[in-house]
């Protein structure tokens, strides 16, 4: 049996976010990008403190691989929610995998966002679990044994050419 191992990242909440949409709100969802692999959670609609509660996977193969890779996370606000007409920018984690714990050593942690440019104005944290698991994988299963053909019965699977 083959073993897997993935990073899980629980996105749990955010935090006193900046309102980007116009009215004092902000519609966010969050962007993860981890060893060549992008995972999005859902758009929690006007909260400035939205709970995502979302366990997010990474196949990472052998930690060895990633060990020193960076995980990073973008907070956006929504365009398709309010009258923005762009993405606006919410703020940035980026973390190193060698922070990453096994599975039951994992808490609770909040990240302050950071900015993105110097003339950013960013504000608030996001609430993670971050944890590497490994998943053992069944063998595939062995293919079905080849049927006999009697040939008295069988179909002609020929055609001829006059």
């Amino acid at each position: 049996m083959a073993v897997v191992r993935k990073l899980i990242v629980e996105v749990v909440d955010a935090r006193n976010l900046s309102p980007k949409d116009g009215h004092g709100a902000s519609s966010p969802y969050v962007i993860l990008d981890f060893h060549g692999q992008r995972r999005k959670t859902r758009t929690v609609i006007r909260d400035l403190n939205p709970a995502w509660n979302e366990a997010l996977e990474f196949n990472v193969g052998k930690t060895s691989e990633v060990f020193g890779d960076v995980l990073e996370l973008d907070v956006f606000h929504d365009k398709n929610v309010g009258p923005t007409t762009r993405n606006n920018f919410l703020g940035r984690v980026r973390l190193s995998s060698r922070q990453f714990v096994k599975k039951g050593e994992e808490a609770l942690i909040y990240y302050p966002l950071e900015k993105k440019s110097l003339f950013s104005w960013i504000q608030g944290e996001i609430g993670l679990k971050i944890y590497f698991v490994d998943e053992v994988v069944p063998p595939p299963a062995p293919p079905p044994p080849p049927e006999e053909v009697n040939p008295e019965t069988a179909p002609a699977c020929g055609t001829s050419i006059s």
